[in-house]
């Protein structure tokens, strides 16, 4: 019997119904974690603090990162008379990366988890969230700390919390399985 080249049409079949189930098994795998999102824009608003205290420090100036509900802003106090007003060219001034909005789903707040046990912060009061660096780079006022907590708004058990210390250093915690590390 001659053999045919090329596939029929059951074999063509057999592949798509097991590419199907492939992708069906793994397309929830891709999909980040609840709590894999709130841990990534924990991250991002850590790397912006950082950044603004090294700009504060580079730049000689005062800079204040304001945090709402939803959005931070970053302001820099291109004129160097230690009053940061909160203006449109002192946000400019920070440069391309002075706003920020969180993801969908993810708000401050600490969920289900209680305070990182360092955390001896007075709570916040929404829309008064601010945290300024000095001219070397250091929290003002000198030596306070700040901890900033994110969780997403359907799963109360996925949070983080960012940490500004005395020395301005910034940290990010995980809650995971009732413990923070």
């Amino acid at each position: 019997m001659p053999r045919r080249a090329g596939t029929s049409l059951i074999e063509m079949l057999v592949v798509l119904v097991v590419l199907g189930v492939l992708t069906s098994v793994a397309a929830p795998l891709m999909r980040p974690s609840t709590k894999g999102t709130v841990e990534q824009n924990a991250r991002l608003l850590a790397q912006d603090f950082d950044h603004a205290r090294s700009k504060a420090y580079a730049a000689r100036s005062h800079v204040r990162v304001v945090v709402g509900d939803t959005i931070w802003r970053t302001y820099l106090d291109n004129n160097r008379d230690s009053v940061i007003a909160e203006v449109a060219t002192e946000l400019t001034a920070f440069g391309p990366m002075n706003t920020r909005i969180l993801e969908p789903a993810v708000v401050f707040g600490r969920g289900a988890a209680p305070r990182v046990p360092s955390d001896t912060v007075v709570n916040w009061v929404p829309g008064t969230r601010r945290v300024q660096f000095g001219t070397r780079g250091t929290t003002e006022p000198f030596g306070s700390s700040w901890f900033l907590y994110l969780t997403y708004d359907s799963d109360n058990t996925a949070v983080s919390a960012v940490e500004i210390n005395s020395a301005a250093n910034v940290r990010v915690w995980r809650w995971v399985e009732g413990v923070w590390q």
